[in-house]
């Protein structure tokens, strides 16, 4: 009989958890998994008092929003101590992830559970079924990886893309098209050129090597004239700059490569870590313009913005060299026209003698130097000079080696403190206030050592630049302003102004300076 006491009984809040799986086998939907979770859930007097929801995400890692869901077990605030889920496959799929993060929830009393799998893990048998449950879902999920790698790379081998579809500038041809009787055809896949698209997409790299425009422009040109991308969507410049880079167009395929040390291809942004294999589909653009797209890429990611959209060919080049200050334009008498000035004097940042050198002076002598620049390189190709030799730079290793340690100290200090809290050692606000501490030391640590320059490979020499030179100098009165600037910093790193006209180019081939000589009232040195 039902009294009045037991209607007065209140549900227990819980957390409920759901995750489309990436796996086409498993695409069971959010609307199932939280029907099935609410049902089970109202059985056992609880009631879902708030979802969490991931919509197509792997459960091979926790990078996703689950770690929300375990938070708010872990809020001492809130009543949930429980985490609901369709299956515990929901959950997660990696042994180390699953083990450290169901140790969290049940640290503070929290408990997970599947509202399809009667476990009681209270007990010594339901924790060893569940224990099973999980490691069967990680087995799994380590057989479909196998699978999809051993698929990728047999495609790679073909000279495809590892994941098919459709290419700008290309029609595709899939190995299986319907018959139209419930079955299906077979064929031999390859990307054939479509004629229109693969027009404007050599445009676009000829157009980008000129440095007349840039990856917005591109997208704002096939935008109206009502081309969409694969998706059939309209262009964005992220779009444009993805498809470019690439190298689809020129016939490869950009691949994270199997020997690289992070052996996490699905995971990785380290674009070290990646290279280009050579396809079999049609390239639409040749080798020499693909080398030309790359170098200019280089060029224009060490560009600032403002840079790129000069009023005068030297934005960005000029620096003052007693403070390092930048320099910028400065209108003086009309008799004397424009003069580049130490933007750091100008307003009283630091004291030393007055910089500034007329506009026409400055102009003058880079392409001065860009002819002796010419001859040098050529007295080098006929032999008549030796080519420069690398210069070690023993304090910028020293630096660099020393960065690497605080980088790896720090993020050992993480990883031991989230051990310690995973295994109840520590509270939790102790183990927030040392990550945050290590986090900010391993941060600072990295941005400085990607600010330092990349130790030399090969001799730094001036001849690949020849083309550019010659190109400059030939056209020094006709070319236009933004497409000078950015053909200058192919090969001046920087252009030093002092006082009595005395100007100085730096060649970018030059070794970078660990530190440069302070002058009279230099400010403390600020990476550039």
């Amino acid at each position: 009989m039902t009294t009045i006491a037991s209607r007065l009984i209140q549900p227990t809040p819980v957390i409920g958890y759901a995750r489309v799986s990436t796996w086409r086998e498993e695409m069971i939907s959010i609307e199932l998994q939280t029907k099935a979770v609410e049902e089970a859930a109202t059985r056992r007097g609880r009631y879902v008092a708030e979802w969490v929801i991931d919509e197509d995400a792997t459960g091979r890692n926790f990078k996703r929003k689950v770690m929300r869901a375990i938070e708010l077990i872990e809020d001492a605030g809130r009543p949930e101590h429980e985490l609901w889920s369709w299956k515990f496959s929901r959950f997660g799929r990696n042994r180390h992830g699953v083990a450290i993060n169901l140790a969290r929830i049940e640290n503070v009393g929290g408990e997970l559970i599947s509202a399809t799998e009667e476990v009681d893990a209270k007990t010594a048998v339901g924790r060893f079924t569940r224990g099973m449950l999980l490691e069967l879902a990680a087995f799994e999920s380590d057989r479909a990886g196998e699978q999809w790698k051993e698929t990728h790379e047999l495609r790679r081998s073909m000279g495809l893309p590892a994941a098919g579809g459709r290419r700008f500038g290309y029609l595709w041809h899939p190995r299986r098209l319907p018959d139209g009787q419930g079955g299906w055809t077979i064929q031999e896949e390859r990307y054939e050129a479509l004629p229109d698209e693969a027009e404007l997409a050599v445009e676009g790299v000829q157009e980008y090597l000129k440095g007349k425009t840039g990856f917005g422009k591109i997208a704002e040109r096939w935008n109206n004239l009502g081309v969409l991308n694969t998706r059939g969507a309209r262009w964005q410049d992220q779009g444009v700059k993805v498809y470019m880079d690439s190298g689809f167009a020129a016939g490869l395929l950009y691949v994270h490569n199997p020997q690289a040390p992070c052996g996490d291809p699905g995971g990785c942004k380290n674009t070290e870590h990646y290279t280009y294999l050579a396809a079999e589909h049609e390239a639409l653009i040749d080798g020499d313009e693909w080398d030309a797209y790359k170098d200019m890429r280089a060029v224009r990611r060490n560009t600032s913005r403002r840079a790129l959209s000069p009023v005068y060919p030297l934005a960005g080049l000029v620096r003052c060299g007693l403070c390092g200050g930048s320099g910028m334009i400065h209108q003086t008498r009309k008799e004397r026209g424009k003069a580049y000035r130490c933007n750091a004097r100008s307003r009283r940042a630091v004291e030393h003698d007055a910089v500034w050198v007329r506009r026409v002076v400055v102009e003058d002598a880079v392409l001065a130097w860009l002819v002796q620049l010419l001859r040098e390189i050529d007295a080098i190709v006929a032999g008549e000079v030796a080519e420069p030799k690398p210069q070690r730079e023993p304090r910028m290793d020293k630096q660099r080696a020393e960065l690497e340690h605080d980088v790896a100290i720090a993020t050992g200090a993480i990883d031991r403190a989230f051990e310690a809290y995973t295994l109840g050692d520590v509270p939790r606000d102790s183990y927030l206030r040392t990550r945050e501490k290590h986090e900010k030391r391993r941060g600072e640590a990295q941005r400085q050592l990607n600010e330092l320059p990349k130790p030399q490979e090969k001799p730094a020499s001036p001849v690949p630049h020849r083309e550019t030179v010659v190109g400059l100098i030939a056209e020094w009165d006709t070319i236009s302003v933004p497409s000078k600037r950015v053909l200058l910093g192919r090969v001046i790193r920087r252009v030093e102004i002092r006082p009595a006209d005395d100007v100085q180019v730096v060649p970018a081939w030059a070794p970078a300076e660990e530190s440069r000589k302070r002058g009279p009232g230099r400010p403390p040195h600020r990476p550039e």
